[in-house]
């Protein structure tokens, strides 16, 4: 074989070389049985001749290789997530690659990007994780051309019913959070909510409306103020609620790292947290045990959210059909020091 090194050869030159898509030449490789006898032994030749070698596991299987995708890696949200994704890859035999928003270096393209989707296909990766991102019908339509399926932990954005989903049930969480609140007396319960454009911020929020709907208390906009789910966008957002001049006597972050700020943001002015202002918090990451006090907070199973992901992606990756459908894990309260009944007035 002149002028090619093998040990370069990616499933993209043999799928060039056989003349057929990058799927196809996946689903030949790992073993696939809807493929037409004679397209098979197109790949297959193709593949014999410039010296590609699917990876295989012990036994002879084809192994499975997946990519999961981050903003980063500094949350503790993203390392519970990461924590269940590698276990699940463990234990299946799984290659799991991992990908930064920021690191373009080993691909060149922008991630979750045609392109780039398209790139991870010749290398052999054979499904995407993408972790609190944007889904949408072009990303779809994206990873159908490339035959790479996307898996969405929490996405950010939905657009699409065709992507395969894994979320906790945030608005029976945000309801839940907003029930022990009230079930403390809290009756002015103020909203730290994230970005606005987020879908699990936005159901939090929603069940949050719930339980005041449900307890006859009317919906002040006024209570409800945030931007990021960044520690210092929580402090920020909680010092607008902190100095109204009617305050909340309670505080629901949609999340942890926001939950962290509010605490951040009474300290600045003096009160005492739960006795001066209540505070729950979202995820029960592992901030929620080190911060001082300990938060209160609804528990989403991040782990377990990594976990099947990783499984629902190898699935797919060998069935495309299969599992095709969103999935939700439960979240449940966790109660600990950082909330209380309101002060007496």
């Amino acid at each position: 074989m002149t002028g090619i090194d093998s040990a370069r050869v990616t499933l993209r030159d043999v799928a060039t070389r056989a003349e057929v898509s990058l799927a196809t030449a996946s689903k030949v490789m790992n073993g696939r049985a809807d493929v037409r006898d004679l397209t098979r032994s197109r790949v297959t030749a193709a593949a014999r001749e410039l010296g590609y070698e699917a990876r295989r596991r012990e036994g002879g299987r084809p192994a499975v290789s997946l990519m999961i995708v981050f903003r980063d890696l500094t949350s503790p949200y993203s390392l519970h997530v990461l924590d269940g994704a590698v276990r699940a890859a463990a234990r299946a035999g799984v290659d799991l690659h991992i990908a930064l928003d920021g690191d373009h270096e080993s691909l060149g393209r922008t991630a979750l990007s045609r392109p780039w989707l398209k790139e991870v296909a010749a290398r052999g990766i054979q499904g995407v994780i993408a972790v609190t991102r944007p889904v949408d019908a072009r990303l779809a339509r994206w990873s159908a051309e490339a035959g790479v399926p996307v898996i969405a932990v929490d996405p950010e954005t939905t657009g699409d019913s065709s992507l395969v989903t894994i979320s906790s049930t945030n608005l029976d969480g945000g309801r839940a959070a907003a029930e022990h609140l009230l079930g403390l007396g809290h009756r002015r319960i103020g909203v730290v909510g994230g970005r606005s454009a987020s879908v699990p911020a936005r159901q939090r929020l929603q069940g949050y409306r719930s339980a005041l709907e449900h307890a006859g208390i009317p919906f002040d906009r006024e209570l409800v103020r945030g931007g990021s789910f960044a520690n210092e966008a929580g402090r920020t957002a909680a010092g607008q609620l902190l100095d109204l001049p009617d305050p909340p006597t309670a505080i629901f972050a949609v999340a942890d790292s926001l939950a962290v700020g509010v605490l951040r943001a009474a300290r600045d002015r003096g009160l005492s947290v739960p006795d001066r202002l209540s505070v729950i918090g979202f995820d029960d990451t592992l901030v929620a045990t080190w911060s001082n006090p300990q938060l209160t907070t609804m528990r989403q199973p991040l782990s377990s959210m990594g976990q099947v992901a990783v499984e629902r992606a190898a699935a797919l990756a060998a069935d495309p059909g299969r599992f095709a459908m969103p999935f939700k894990l439960e979240t449940r309260l966790v109660v600990r020091e950082s909330t209380a009944p309101p002060p007496a007035r």
